[in-house]
């Protein structure tokens, strides 16, 4: 890499003075922005979970023009004139038609459960939405205002981009929908033929991929590059040295061909670029930001290009950590978090999750200018305890954040582990960290007493880094303050008449001898199922939210919770109907 200081104008406002709408007051919330665009105006659009406003700033982030409340979380914005339309999720997704100019909400459109990622089909015809926990994405007509087609894809579709031609759409699967006690684990892209708005086909990246962020197409439409983690599942988690547990990759898929090339990673032998997420492109440049280490790469696109079709092994490229090397600029930004970010003619508009820091990088100089646009924010003891969660700079060699095992709001990677804590050889289900406070032991074996010492523990043994206590009670906090997305099973947030059948097939099995209480966890271990391990057998887990945390069992063996059932015969010693088994699946799902 080329080193290359770089000058950092700092323009850090204490106040902001002329605007429509002041900030310059003490105690504000953190922004947490999910989404931003500039619009026709040049006006910085911004949608932001910590607040549920649609912000609209001027192009340099000093001045809040006009502020929008919402009544659920706003996960994604797409301008179109004097409307903007905000994709919107905390219980009921749905696609919000907000009117600039009278500042009400025309319509809200159900769309699915965890609506994101809105955007325009190539005849600007439709919106297009991707609903991250339905497993869909939903076309619709903005003049009818509802939904015309629907299609379903594999796991948690969170973004997605068009064919150059316009007759596909590809979908980004957040993780790998599959079983996990096999060699090859990894998310797919999933390929919608627009006419007929069918899934023609599942592209797997390399083995460990998962997390997939964000994607975009190169100018030509020859290639999709796809922003992801790459987990290393295959070893002990014995180091971090040169990317062993985790690396931050992009993979290139063939757009004509449909199939994937191969994953061109972004960190460096002995510097980790962790947290990746937003990929953009054009002619010259590949843009990436890191959202783990603060940081944007800066990529010779046509160099990168040259170098990639040339390679002649690619099914090892995954594993160069040199590929980059003289090709790509580090940008060291402002602030913490940068995420989502805005490629607009010769700049870079970069907002930080965790700062509300807005950096614009000059992407001729590298010169970075650096806004504040939320003075007087303070964070809770929950806030810093989720940042520090996300943040890879304490850990060595910057190489991860806990996100880099526990994505998506401190969830599952999908992947299976072989930790130290319980011997060598062993290799576990990653588990969601959901109530795991509330429901000790930690680790399906039960090895840590609770979650505080687990997490203390995390950030020795697999971040090699001693927390002060004070970071390590910020963590729990944070643990401690989640709380479950309500099931995409449920109707109308009730049981559907199926579940309340599989809640009768439960107790009739009596499946809440172990599985009891408000979290469906007795806190104890029991001698369950085949394979057991130990003595004293595994750790009862909670059953919430379990519809989110496939693969399932110990060893991610089943795939799905009706294979949990039907195939494990897990905790059924007697025959059970077909239909009985699909009921009590529902019913689980739905908690």
């Amino acid at each position: 890499m080329n080193t290359r200081k770089y000058l950092i104008k700092n323009s850090l406002v204490a106040c902001l003075v002329g605007c429509c709408v002041s900030l310059a007051s003490a105690g504000n919330p953190p922004f947490f922005t999910t989404d931003a665009v500039l619009n026709a105006k040049g006006e910085l659009l911004m949608t932001q979970k910590g607040t549920r406003h649609l912000d609209i700033f001027s192009a340099d982030g000093k001045s809040l023009l006009h502020s929008f409340p919402f009544d659920e979380i706003p996960t994604g914005l797409l301008p179109d004139g004097d409307k903007v339309y905000v994709t919107t999720f905390e219980k009921t997704g749905r696609l919000q038609v907000l009117s600039l100019e009278s500042g009400r909400v025309e319509a809200a459109i159900p769309t699915g459960s965890g609506a994101c990622h809105p955007m325009f089909g190539p005849d600007k015809k439709h919106i297009y939405v991707c609903n991250q926990f339905d497993n869909s994405v939903v076309e619709i007509d903005p003049v009818m205002r509802k939904v015309v087609r629907s299609v379903k894809v594999l796991r948690e579709p969170k973004s997605a981009v068009f064919s150059k031609d316009g007759k596909y759409m590809f979908v980004t699967n957040f993780l790998p929908a599959q079983r996990a006690d096999v060699d090859v684990v990894a998310a797919c892209v999933s390929v919608i033929e627009m006419e007929g708005f069918t899934k023609v086909k599942d592209i797997q990246l390399a083995n460990g991929s998962n997390a997939l962020r964000e994607m975009c197409i190169t100018p030509d439409g020859k290639y999709i590059y796809v922003s992801h983690n790459l987990g290393r599942f295959t070893v002990p988690t014995s180091q971090l040295q040169q990317g062993w547990m985790n690396t931050s990759a992009f993979s290139v898929i063939d757009v004509a061909k449909q199939e994937f090339v191969g994953a061109v990673l972004v960190d460096e032998p002995d510097r980790g670029a962790a947290g990746i997420w937003s990929i953009a492109c054009d002619d010259k440049h590949i843009f990436i930001t890191h959202s783990g280490t603060h940081e944007v790469s800066v990529i010779d696109h046509p160099a990168m290009l040259a170098k990639f079709e040339s390679y002649k092994d690619k099914s090892r490229l995954d594993y160069d950590l040199n590929f980059l090397y003289g090709l790509r600029e580090r940008v060291t930004l402002q602030g913490n978090g940068p995420r989502n970010f805005i490629f607009s003619g010769d700049k870079l508009i970069i907002p930080t999750y965790f700062a509300d820091i807005l950096n614009t990088v000059d992407i001729n100089t590298l010169e970075v200018t650096a806004t504040d646009m939320n003075p007087g924010r303070t964070e809770t003891p929950e806030n810093k305890g989720e940042k520090y969660f996300n943040d890879a700079n304490h850990c060595y060699q910057g190489w991860q954040s806990c996100n880099g095992c526990h994505p998506g709001d401190a969830r599952t990677d999908g992947m299976n582990w072989d930790l130290m804590n319980d011997g060598v050889g062993n290799s576990k289900n990653c588990k969601s960290m959901l109530y795991s406070h509330v429901t000790p032991p930690s680790m399906i074996s039960g090895v840590r007493e609770s979650a505080e010492y687990a997490v203390r523990a995390g950030f020795k043994f697999i971040q090699f880094f001693e927390p002060e206590e004070e970071m390590a009670k910020c963590v729990d906090a944070y643990m401690k303050s989640l709380r479950p997305v309500p099931s995409p099973y449920l109707v109308n947030g009730e049981l559907s008449d199926k579940a309340k059948e599989g809640r009768k097939v439960f107790e009739k099995l009596k499946c809440g001898e172990c599985h009891s209480g408000p979290y469906y966890t007795d806190m104890k271990m029991h001698r369950i199922g085949e394979d057991i391990e130990f003595e004293k057998g595994w750790d009862t887990p909670t059953l919430i939210e379990v519809w989110r945390t496939a693969p399932y069992l110990f060893d991610g063996r089943a795939a799905t919770m009706e294979e949990v059932f039907e195939v494990h015969k897990h905790g059924i010693d007697k025959k059970v109907s077909k239909k009985d088994i699909e009921a009590l699946t529902e019913y689980v799902n739905s908690l």
